[in-house]
């Protein structure tokens, strides 16, 4: 039996060498997001090519957002990144969460030059698409990401 196991190990680990190689360290984590709903890549692919404003159209185009004074003041934050950081270069998907079957978050960081950017977009299937329906920009982490439960360590005298 053990050496069974042995051969299935030996001929189980070169299959995956091929499949490793294909993604080296190096490169950026935005390779592996191609499961994106089209309205984020096309948003983030109009934000490398034309900058903030074609970022956030592309991304609130017939959304509830669409024309808000909250889709403006995310221009405004990127502007303010790329001020802060330098040129905008990739993003880095962190996760994905389905709150529903129509409903999703995604959990970024848009990567510049010098800093990071830290992004939630909250997202809806409807009528055969995915639309949004929030999104928040911030240089600060706790400001995005869902607080982690951290116990209290409580001395005994």
């Amino acid at each position: 039996m053990m050496k069974l196991l042995i051969c299935l190990c030996l001929l189980a680990f070169p299959a995956t060498a091929p499949v490793l190689a294909q993604y080296p360290e190096d490169q950026p984590r935005h390779n592996l997001a191609l499961n994106l709903p089209p309205v984020m890549i096309s948003g983030l692919d109009g934000y490398k090519t034309k900058g903030a404003e074609e970022a956030v159209r592309l991304w609130v185009k017939d959304s509830p957002l669409e024309g808000s004074n909250d889709a403006a003041t995310q221009v405004t934050v990127l502007r303010q990144a790329e001020q802060s950081y330098g040129a905008y270069q990739w993003y880095e998907l962190l996760s994905t969460r389905e709150i529903s079957p129509r409903t999703m978050v995604i959990y970024l960081v848009l990567d510049y030059e010098r800093g990071p950017l830290f992004a939630r977009f909250t997202l809806y299937h409807s009528n055969h698409r995915w639309i949004m329906t929030y999104f928040d920009l911030n240089s600060r982490e706790e400001n995005i990401f869902p607080p982690v439960y951290i116990p209290m360590i409580t001395r005994r005298d």
